[in-house]
């Protein structure tokens, strides 16, 4: 008996049930009670009661009341257990309801699946799944719920599906990645075997890496600005293009026209429009087939496998007709090509890059002199259109620096330079905002610094054409000041050039004369004053009289 109880206890104890005590108690009590009562009932009646008669009328009812007695404590027992029962499934009740709201809420797509001993995957039932399940596959487990694995996936990679068949025969957990045309996310699936016949189905979202991933891929082998390929990507294609499969093969290159004027123009991104524009122009005139490629910069350069000089010829053609029609502020696009050709393998693939490149360079000698030209009268348009005001200040400016050079007894080629450098001396305020040069307000010192950048800006246009370079200098310096104070660059007297210091006065004095956003005109006589104020500090003080005494009051001055 003993070691059949502890055989119960020690089974009890391995199975970890909750009841185990209260069963027990249940068996001790009635086998102690049994036992007491028996043994000692007997000895105390035979002892005590004498009788024959009243003996067999107490042992006639010591049963009826051993019955009752037992009755009622195992009642009593039975209901305590009973009670406990329920309150432990209502606890699992409560503890299976939070579970399943846990794994409903989780991030993870969950799903079970079942079978019968021996079965192969495709006849096991879908037993449960969670929401998250749904969002990933799209699959609404009221729709799923107890097919088949091979009614909801039909579409398995045989090779997942023997890593699947793998962790059924040998509960060894496997993964693999997929990713669900119908919900466009891409998910890792971990499979398990929680018990024989079971598969236990994980679903992990990496949407959000794979799109990262896949981005750092596409940045690697394109160019972020224009979507082209980039140079890695031109470099890897060369090598494999290099092969008699694809002669003739034309390289051509492209170079932008201009690009470093319209980023000192009108900034880096008006200029970087321009290279977009050019890109879109590229990719719309030539082939599918063809590869083109940003290598940097303004240049681009493309492979043409399989193509005759006829219709390279054809296509460049087309692209420059093209690029007649699109423009950034107005400015028209210009493209340079070059191109060669490898028609046989013992030529080397770089010295027909380098032939290309320099028929290139060629063509862009030829045409780029007269683009910049073009370009910086288009920047001047642009200038009085932002700002009306500015074109008639610089056509007045340009009149009274022709007369202050005819004054001066300059030479007539050196007068018509100057007449030129009044037209152009504020054309770096194409690149301030519009807001600033029409502020009506005074300015703030933010707003001022900006202004004060115009000499550099229009240094660096105009220094982009050969003929206007000399210019450019006298532009740079026409707001430094006789004492040193002016800027860009602080120079003193003789330092500025003579051009520079006309300009100065001329551009004072009809900015005081004339109209401005922020105030009236002002009268001659005041400009006149403040131009005798400046004499020696701000301005020239010889050139101040002779503009004076020449310009503003001697009327026999033609020109």
């Amino acid at each position: 008996m003993i070691k059949w109880l502890r055989d119960k206890l020690d089974d009890f104890k391995r199975k970890g049930d909750p009841f185990k005590l209260d069963r027990i108690k249940i068996c001790f009590m009635y086998l102690i009670f049994g036992f007491v009562w028996v043994y000692f009932s007997d000895r105390i009646v035979n002892r005590f009661v004498y009788n024959p008669s009243v003996r067999m009328l107490i042992h006639t009812y010591k049963g009826m009341v051993y019955v009752l007695f037992t009755a009622s404590v195992l009642y009593y027992l039975i209901s305590n257990l009973l009670r406990k029962v329920e309150q432990a499934d209502q606890k699992l009740r409560v503890s299976e309801e939070k579970y399943k709201a846990v794994i409903n809420q989780m991030q993870f797509g969950m799903a079970l699946y079942e079978g019968a001993s021996g079965e192969d995957i495709f006849k096991y039932r879908l037993v449960d799944s969670n929401h998250s399940y749904e969002i990933l596959t799209g699959l609404k487990k009221e729709e799923i719920i107890g097919k088949y694995f091979f009614e909801i996936h039909e579409d398995v990679v045989p090779e997942n599906l023997e890593k699947l068949i793998r962790t059924i025969k040998t509960g060894e957990s496997t993964s693999y990645e997929r990713f669900q045309k119908n919900t466009d996310f891409y998910y890792e699936v971990l499979a398990s075997r929680p018990k024989e016949n079971q598969l236990a189905i994980i679903l992990n979202d990496i949407t959000k890496s794979k799109q990262a991933e896949e981005r750092l891929h596409y940045l690697s082998y394109h160019d972020q600005l224009t979507g082209l390929y980039n140079r890695r990507f031109f470099e890897d294609q060369l090598l494999q293009l290099n092969s008699p499969n694809y002669y003739p093969l034309f390289i051509t290159m492209a170079d932008i026209n201009g690009l470093k004027l319209m980023n000192d123009s009108f900034g880096h991104a008006a200029g970087d429009i321009y290279i977009q524009k050019v890109a879109e122009v590229l990719r719309e005139g030539f082939r599918e087939k063809d590869i083109i490629s940003r290598l940097g910069g303004d240049e681009f350069i493309i492979l043409s496998p399989n193509t005759d000089a006829a219709e390279i010829k054809e296509l460049i053609g087309r692209i420059n007709e093209r690029t007649k029609h699109e423009a950034v502020h107005k400015i028209t696009l210009s493209v340079s090509f070059g191109y060669s050709v490898k028609c046989r393998a013992e030529e080397s693939i770089l010295d027909v890059l380098r032939k290309a490149e320099d028929y290139m360079y060629k063509k862009k000698l030829l045409v780029s002199a007269g683009i910049r030209g073009k370009t910086i009268y288009t920047v001047m348009a642009a200038l009085h259109e932002k700002n009306p005001r500015e074109e008639q200040h610089s056509l007045r400016v340009s009149e009274l620096c022709e007369k202050m050079g005819t004054a001066l007894g300059l030479q007539e080629d050196e007068v018509k330079e100057l007449k030129t450098v009044g037209l152009l001396h504020d054309i770096g305020k194409v690149a301030i905002e519009e807001g600033i040069l029409n502020k009506k307000g005074k300015l703030v010192e933010q707003e001022w610094a900006e202004i004060k950048k115009h000499p550099e800006i229009g240094y660096r246009i105009l220094s982009s054409v050969n003929e206007l370079s000399e210019m450019a200098d006298y532009v740079l310096a026409h707001h430094e000041r006789w004492d040193g104070n002016g800027y860009p660059k602080g120079l003193k007297g003789n330092e500025i050039p003579v051009q520079s210091r006309i300009i100065a006065i001329a551009d004072a004095y009809d900015a005081m004369i004339s109209e401005r956003s922020y105030r009236q005109a002002l009268p001659k006589e005041y400009a006149i004053s403040e131009l005798v104020k400046g004499a020696g500090t701000q301005f020239c003080r010889e050139y101040v009289h002779v503009f004076i005494d020449k310009v503003v009051y001697d009327n026999a001055v033609s020109v």
